[in-house]
């Protein structure tokens, strides 16, 4: 027969015991809950991406050509003509659209990356190519670029998706860029 008999009958090394046992367990799951936070960030911004390029694929095939980014920036720039004359501006309200003959198609609201303090960049200059970038945080997922050794190569192509953060995922018109 098992008797209770309340906190007098635990001596202090039980109860530290029982207290560093408790700190054990908070420490390991924190450390998973922030593995899976950093995980779900990441898959997010995949799947934002593969939106994206969705978006622009249909914009090449309406306009015949992909959206041009603004000069020495990565905002998409929008595609409006009218009758002879053609217009690439920045695309307002985060739209990518395009305005022929006054018919407006908007082909996405462009996504914004989960963290605030980061971006995705697009890139390009001549319509017939592109490339887009995001920042993963998670430094083992397997489609970040690494090297020889199977380090990681943290700032591949040296372009920032965000204050001093490097962007280390990218994607073309070809597809997940898997090497330099």
């Amino acid at each position: 027969m098992i008797v209770m008999h309340g906190l007098k009958g635990f001596t202090l090394m039980e109860l530290l015991i029982v207290v560093s046992l408790i700190m054990i367990l908070s420490v390991v799951g924190m450390g998973s809950f922030t593995l899976a936070t950093i995980k779900s960030k990441d898959t997010q911004r995949k799947n934002n991406l593969n939106q994206i390029v969705k978006a622009i694929e249909s914009f090449y095939t309406d306009v015949g050509r992909y959206p041009l980014s603004a000069d020495g920036d990565d905002f998409l720039r929008c595609y409006i003509k009218d009758g002879t004359s053609v217009t690439n501006s920045i695309c307002e309200d985060n739209k990518l659209y395009a305005v022929i003959d006054q018919a407006m198609t908007t082909y996405i609201v462009i996504p914004e990356d989960p963290d605030p303090s980061q971006k995705y960049v697009y890139i390009s200059a001549d319509g017939f190519s592109y490339e887009i970038y995001a920042a993963l945080e998670n430094m083992g997922d397997k489609d970040l670029l690494r090297d020889e050794a199977g380090h990681v190569i943290t700032d591949p192509w040296g372009v920032e998706c965000g204050t001093g953060v490097s962007c280390n995922y990218k994607v073309t018109e070809t597809g997940l860029v898997k090497s330099l």
